[in-house]
């Protein structure tokens, strides 16, 4: 029996302008009262998943920067990771190469976002992976990330702290970036706008897109 749904937001809850579905809000509120908990897992900074815990009524903890930072029910903030070196990485190489740091950085605390031009991207990589590092683009921005912190990170901190075994717990996402959580052996969902990768590892895929699905996901795993 699935306990606990982990759904990603950009792409998956939301459109390609990143508004909000409100069939998905209203499918999630279905579920919270049959007693599924539901987390939310983004690349956003704790401010954003914050405010979308409180305005949508998110009964469990959701997770900023990938996995890196946590919003828990009890108001406490555990942050995970440091952008220490994230942060140094984009100082040295915004001498050096087109990365330049972007607005909601003011809010970062585990990781560092950045805008690149595309012929920097193999060179920063290779240089971020020999630090240690690890960048990423998840459709909507590039993320500078340390190694472990990831979505698969806060799935795991959710089976902690719920006591759930895998089998109990489905995770929802769209891109990339949520392949780490796939890789765990729970199980997965998709929107029909999700990559090949996603798919291909998915237990089901939706008629449905860019949060129009959850209805269709939650039904079919039995959860409303």
């Amino acid at each position: 029996m699935i306990r606990l749904a982990a759904i990603d937001v950009d792409g998956t809850l939301t459109d390609k302008d990143r508004l909000i579905s409100t069939a998905a809000i209203e499918s999630i509120r279905a579920a919270e009262r049959n007693g599924l908990i539901v987390s939310l897992l983004s690349g956003n900074v704790i401010p954003v998943v914050y405010a979308l815990k409180i305005f949508l009524g998110i009964n469990g903890p959701v997770f900023g920067e990938n996995g890196g930072i946590m919003f828990d029910n009890d108001g406490s903030i555990q942050k995970f990771f440091s952008n220490d070196e994230t942060n140094r990485f984009l100082e040295e190489m915004s001498k050096k190469t087109s990365m330049r740091s972007i607005l909601t950085n003011r809010w970062r605390e585990a990781s560092t976002g950045f805008d690149i031009d595309p012929k920097d991207v193999d060179y920063v990589r290779k240089e971020a992976e020999s630090r240690g590092l690890v960048i990423f683009y998840s459709g909507y921005s590039w993320h500078l990330m340390n190694r472990g912190e990831d979505k698969a990170f806060a799935v795991n901190k959710l089976r902690e702290k719920y006591s759930l075994g895998y089998d109990e717990i489905l995770v929802i996402g769209d891109s990339n970036n949520d392949m780490p959580m796939f890789q765990l052996p729970v199980r997965k969902a998709c929107p029909a706008n999700a990559t090949e990768n996603i798919k291909a590892m998915s237990d089901f895929i939706s008629d449905y897109s860019y949060g129009e699905e959850i209805g269709q996901i939650f039904d079919h795993f039995g959860l409303i």
